[in-house]
């Protein structure tokens, strides 16, 4: 009962996109409604809620299998919910790919097999799309990717030109001294450097850190494939320059806890001069959401330490959905999912419209791009983006199960505490490496090492 409460509690946070047929109509609208098999789907994705909302619509209205399709945008909570719905099984139909979501129960039985429903034509057009370990698990495909997404630098055009900035910055060190001057001499006026929406360590620094050591190091958070373990001691240089860029003289006030959409809110209206984000959402977010000329903001790579490649950034895959194998509608909501969210039309529109970097081959040739993608070319998957392999955490949350803080609420106690960095590293790698090898010993996780593992040839 107490679960069931606090899954209500956490659907109050719920928006919900659908406008009910029938709410506010009449009474025959209504039961057309309650008469029909509804297929309900949770999605965590603000940037492409519109257009989505707009495909189940007509889907409502014209599909003839008797379905209705309930939509749910959630604006917080999206694990916590997922994790309550599954013990007091509550889950949804179908939901939104959530990497840390669909890890933590592909092992459990929870994800439909998709392949037990795909016919050949359907395998033959995704066959670029599986990836072995990833989204296909022991002869398993339970979810298909048609977009992928990677870090970028985004930044105000307008107010780089005003302060005398030509190009956008290609190190650590350069990214700080031009927060610096932006903070120096703007923020009289409100306007600072940079900014990261850091009241969420692991959503700010997986989109950050994480992908500026992909490149650095060829490390992927924390996991050295070529030694098949867990070493945090490269991440010092790069930390300290964070506690630089998280300070006065660069960010905007309050970043500490700065949730990302009230930052779009701010970049939108000219008070932000930086900050790092996804490359599928910015230009929905600034089309849709926060409405921001093209002309004005720019996107270039994630300054490194160095400025050089040593490794391939990783390729996030979006626009993706999980199928509840518990539900009692599971074969239904594969046809929903499959007229909805696989034909070209939905695909290419999607792309068109800048909510998503396609992946397919045949997306790709054919759409005609928007101007807030075609003119902004690192919005595009480059030679420095790849898809990486899994770390044995990724693997299987359950097989690292590491005492004490996690590696990004200890990077917080670095960049904004006072944590000795040397200690504070070795005690990190020592807890991930104990709780890697407890779980390899338990049964509940495998050693992962790649031999000759080149991180530009993931």
């Amino acid at each position: 009962m107490k679960r069931k409460r606090l899954l209500v509690l956490l659907l109050t946070g719920v928006m919900t996109m659908t406008l009910l047929a029938g709410c506010g109509g009449s009474g025959e609208e209504e039961t057309t409604k309650e008469d029909k098999k509804t297929i309900t789907i949770w999605t965590k994705d603000r940037h492409d809620a519109n257009y989505i909302q707009e495909k189940i619509d007509a889907y409502n209205e014209s599909n003839t299998d008797n379905v209705f399709v309930e939509y749910q945008l959630y604006t917080d909570n999206f694990d916590q919910a997922v994790d309550l719905a599954v013990q007091s099984g509550e889950l949804p139909d179908i939901l939104t790919l959530n990497d840390q979501v669909y890890n933590k129960y592909a092992n459990q039985g929870q994800w439909l097999d998709l392949y037990e429903y795909m016919d050949e034509d359907m395998k033959t057009y995704f066959q670029d799309e599986i990836y072995e370990g990833i989204n296909e698990i022991d002869g398993k495909l339970y979810y298909i990717p048609t977009c992928g997404t990677t870090g970028r630098l985004i930044y105000n055009e307008e107010i780089f030109e005003k302060v005398g900035i030509e190009n956008p910055p290609t190190t650590m060190e350069e990214m700080v001294e031009d927060a610096k001057l932006i903070t120096s001499k703007l923020s009289g006026e409100g306007i600072y450097g940079y900014a990261q929406h850091m009241k969420s360590a692991s959503s700010a620094l997986e989109r950050t850190i994480d992908m500026q050591m992909e490149r650095e190091a060829g490390i992927k958070k924390g996991f050295d494939f070529a030694k098949g373990e867990y070493d945090f001691s490269g991440y010092s240089e790069l930390l300290g320059l964070w506690t630089e860029l998280l300070s006065e003289e660069c960010a905007f006030p309050g970043c500490e806890s700065l949730d990302i959409d009230p930052l779009r809110t701010q970049f939108a209206n000219g008070k932000i001069g930086m900050y790092i984000s996804w490359t599928h959402s910015e230009p929905g977010v600034y089309k849709d959401q926060f409405p921001m000329d093209s002309e004005k903001w720019g996107v270039a790579p994630i300054p490194t330490v160095s400025g050089q490649e040593n490794g391939k950034q990783n390729i996030k895959f979006t626009s993706a959905y999980l199928i509840n194998a518990k539900s009692e509608n599971a074969e239904l909501a594969f046809k929903v999912y499959k007229d909805i969210f696989t034909t070209e039309d939905f695909l290419t529109g999607y792309y068109e419209g800048g909510y998503g970097v396609s992946i397919i081959p045949s997306i790709v040739e054919k759409a005609t791009l928007n101007e807030q993608i075609a003119d902004k070319e690192w919005l595009k998957m480059q030679d420095i983006d790849g898809v990486l392999p899994l770390t044995p955490q990724e693997k299987n949350e359950q097989a690292v199960i590491v005492e004490g803080e996690d590696y990004y609420k200890t990077f917080e106690s670095i960049y904004y505490g006072s944590a000795d960095m040397e200690s504070t590293l070795a005690d990190l790698t020592e807890r991930y490496n104990a709780a890697y090898k407890q779980g390899i010993k338990d049964g509940a996780g495998e050693e992962v090492k790649i031999d000759n593992y080149d991180p530009l040839n993931p």
